[in-house]
């Protein structure tokens, strides 16, 4: 993802971030002799630092009580010319651009640089299995319903948990909850690297450099490189812990971070090609989102190839580009066939739990339906058999909201300013006459007869004896069983097939569970699609 070999589209932007003017540069209370001096000790100290490192590297191979002092030396001499120069800059410039400047980069350039904690361990004890059954904590917990409708006599109200149901039942739920785990056990963590000379973070960044490589072949290696190793670059890496208890990186996000335009650039944004499809890049993206409001970040842009549009579009960028051109222009590159894409932080949303902001949306949106319709209110159920059907007009839930099938059009004796529902829109119904029913269950008793006298029509006369057909895990398979026998005592009733569609319904159930659980290619398959093809000739 990211720019995926473009050419430069203007020869006077500047070649690599490198080139772009700093701000410390320009302030005119510093003099010619100052700006001299500060740049000849910005050039010579990488070189006196890199000798240094060098000769404790090879110090480390002799004495290593010696070569863990003179480090020491190197890095808290480092420091303190850091602090001095700091404070020259204060002085000189009197409190002015400079250090508003200096300050601004002080606070992101100390911001975490391990594994970022954003863990719920709520969260991680959640129960693990497809089938497993929880609910996630809610961001926040909306105001009850000031005016519900209440519920009629025999009837009682849902609570907005159970009218929402389990969490676990929802996809981006599923993969949110593993991604916190593996977080969680320390399978995975994300880690903020910047290159500072260490060697712990030369082989992360070079790990980044080979993922980006690999995963997008059209970007020019040196230019891949330049940028990974660039000091005023830094990326969220993605690591897994392998089998020997170390980690390795299989994915990152590369970036520049502007702390005076309060924006950053994405440029490269990858995952390996065998962790891909898991909720890893969702993870890496707010990870940085995160990461990028701990700098004071306000909008992060990238130039996203055609390929790139479509995931970046999932994690909240826009085509619509709201910071002000001045803010940005000349200080990112420029490409030809990219699309700019902008996505704005918001101080109050943690990225990283998303599912839990979600939930409080549907929560408050169950509350004010409270007040308009009937959602929550739950009926007594019917029991068929004791009154051996019932008109659809008389359930009760129908007459509650004001539904009267026996008119023409229907009106909601709770909204009278409603359109009535025209009866073309509405389900037909059977027709009940005593007369047409029973003719209906004459026709059914010779079908149902004709059918169970057929050849292929042994093996459902009676439901599934498990014991005595060795389909042991039978009822733990198919849930909805149905035979031939079910059928017909359903048809003796008189009341439970008031039509045709019911009747072929219950048939082709039990041609389905012979499918699914002998499979296609068996011979008691063949005999269920014998036998449905012949009772589709009868009915």
């Amino acid at each position: 993802m990211g720019k995926a070999g473009q050419k430069r589209k203007h020869s006077n932007e500047f070649s690599s971030q490198d080139d772009v003017p700093d701000a410390d540069n320009s302030v005119p209370s510093v003099s010619v002799k100052d700006e001299d001096k500060a740049a000849k000790d910005a050039q010579n100290r990488p070189n006196k630092e890199r000798k240094l490192e060098h000769s404790a590297s090879i110090m480390k191979m002799k004495d290593p009580i010696k070569a863990k002092e003179q480090s020491e030396n190197v890095f808290s001499g480092k420091k303190n010319s850091e602090k001095k120069s700091d404070a020259g800059a204060y002085s000189s410039a009197g409190g002015t651009k400079v250090e508003k400047i200096n300050a601004t980069a002080g606070k992101w350039k100390s911001a975490i640089d391990e594994m970022i904690h954003h863990v719920d361990p709520a969260v991680a004890m959640l129960p693990d299995g497809e089938d497993a059954e929880y609910r996630i904590p809610s961001s926040a917990i909306p105001p009850p319903a000031k005016n519900p409708i209440p519920p009629p006599p025999g009837a009682y109200t849902q609570s907005t948990d159970e009218m929402l149901g389990p969490d676990s039942q929802h996809a981006y739920v599923q993969r949110w909850v593993r991604m916190v785990k593996e977080e969680y056990s320390g399978s995975v963590k994300f880690k903020v690297v910047r290159n500072d000379g260490t060697r712990e973070n030369l082989m992360l960044l070079l790990g980044l450099k080979n993922v980006f490589v690999k995963q997008l072949p059209n970007m020019p290696k040196p230019y891949v490189t330049r940028l990974v190793f660039d000091r005023k670059h830094e990326s969220m890496a993605l690591l897994k812990r392998t089998e020997r208890n170390d980690y390795t990186v299989m994915g990152g996000c590369c970036y520049r971070p502007f702390p005076e335009q309060r924006f950053g650039e994405i440029a490269f944004l990858a995952i390996s090609h065998n962790e891909q499809v898991r909720g890893y890049g969702t993870r890496l993206m707010a990870h940085t989102k995160e990461h990028a409001k701990e700098i004071r970040l306000d909008v992060l842009l990238t130039c996203a190839d055609n390929n790139a549009v479509p995931y970046f579009k999932k994690q909240g960028f826009s085509k619509r580009i709201t910071l002000p051109k001045e803010n940005w222009q000349g200080y990112i590159k420029d490409y030809e066939g990219v699309t700019l894409m902008e996505c704005k932080l918001h101080t109050k949303v943690n990225y990283l739990n998303i599912p839990t902001f979600i939930k409080a949306q549907k929560m408050a949106l169950m509350e004010k339906l409270k007040e308009m319709s009937h959602s929550h209110i739950v009926f007594q159920g019917i029991d068929v058999t004791k009154t051996r059907g019932i008109p659809v007009e008389d359930i009760p839930g129908i007459k509650a909201i004001g539904l009267d099938l026996k008119k023409n059009d229907s009106v909601n004796s709770n909204n009278p300013g409603q359109k009535p529902i025209p009866r073309s829109s509405r389900p037909t119904l059977a027709d009940r006459s005593p007369e047409a029913q029973r003719a209906l269950n004459k026709h059914l008793h010779t079908v149902m007869q004709q059918i169970k006298q057929h050849s292929a029509a042994w093996p459902f006369l009676e439901p599934v004896d498990p014991s005595g057909t060795g389909a042991y895990d039978y009822y733990d398979i198919i849930k909805n069983p149905m035979d031939l026998r079910t059928m017909q005592s359903r048809l003796d009733s008189g009341w439970f097939y008031i039509t045709k569609e019911i009747f072929i319904a219950d048939l082709k159930r039990m041609v389905e569970n012979c499918i699914m659980y002998n499979g296609k290619t068996h011979y008691i398959t063949e005999l269920a699609q014998s036998l449905e093809r012949y009772f589709l000739t009868k009915i």
